[in-house]
């Protein structure tokens, strides 16, 4: 069967989503997904839009990006749903990431693959709607703090399943971005 780069990105994104609501079953995610990224030529679901190195670090750093992604769509999500005193809240507590609570991106000089395979995943697939248009070049190293958040945002995750955030998990996560462990 010949796939298409879109859908062998497609379904690499399938086997993520697979892997993080831990669905059991025939198919193991973790297995399949490498099958579904060497299938290809060197297009956006393989080497995801140039990114070095050999295929194991293009799957995890877009099995990453990916998670980052999906991480800062539920922070702006429940930074979006804030009354104003919790918002004002947020920017007393985190300090300047406390105020208007948004994904910047990745340094385009030291994260440039980082930025690039956000941008397949954001523009050309259109998985994150919420991130269309943006720029995404953050001007400085972000991945050390989105790190951190997601340290801190799994667990928060698994126990919320689709419920927001609220205005104490929104002021770890900004915090946890900017203070080094």
């Amino acid at each position: 069967m010949n796939l298409s780069e879109g859908e062998r990105l497609i379904l690499a994104m399938l086997c993520d989503i697979h892997k993080a609501l831990n669905l059991k079953g025939a198919i193991d995610p973790d297995a399949l997904k490498p099958l579904i990224l060497e299938a290809g030529g060197n297009g956006a679901a393989r080497g995801v839009n140039g990114v070095s190195g050999n295929h194991r670090d293009r799957t995890a750093v877009a099995t990453e990006v990916s998670e980052i992604l999906d991480m800062w769509s539920v922070v702006e999500r429940g930074y979006k749903h804030l009354s104003v005193d919790e918002k004002r809240d947020v920017e007393a507590e985190a300090g300047p990431l406390g105020r208007g609570v948004r994904f910047s991106g990745f340094d385009t000089e030291s994260e440039i693959d980082y930025r690039d395979i956000a941008h397949v995943l954001i523009e050309e697939t259109g998985q994150f709607e919420r991130f269309q248009g943006r720029n995404l070049d953050a001007h400085m190293p972000a991945l050390a703090g989105y790190r951190r958040m997601l340290r801190l945002y799994r667990p928060m995750r698994s126990v919320s399943g689709d419920r927001r955030l609220d205005v104490r998990q929104i002021i770890a996560l900004a915090n946890a971005e900017k203070y080094a462990d």
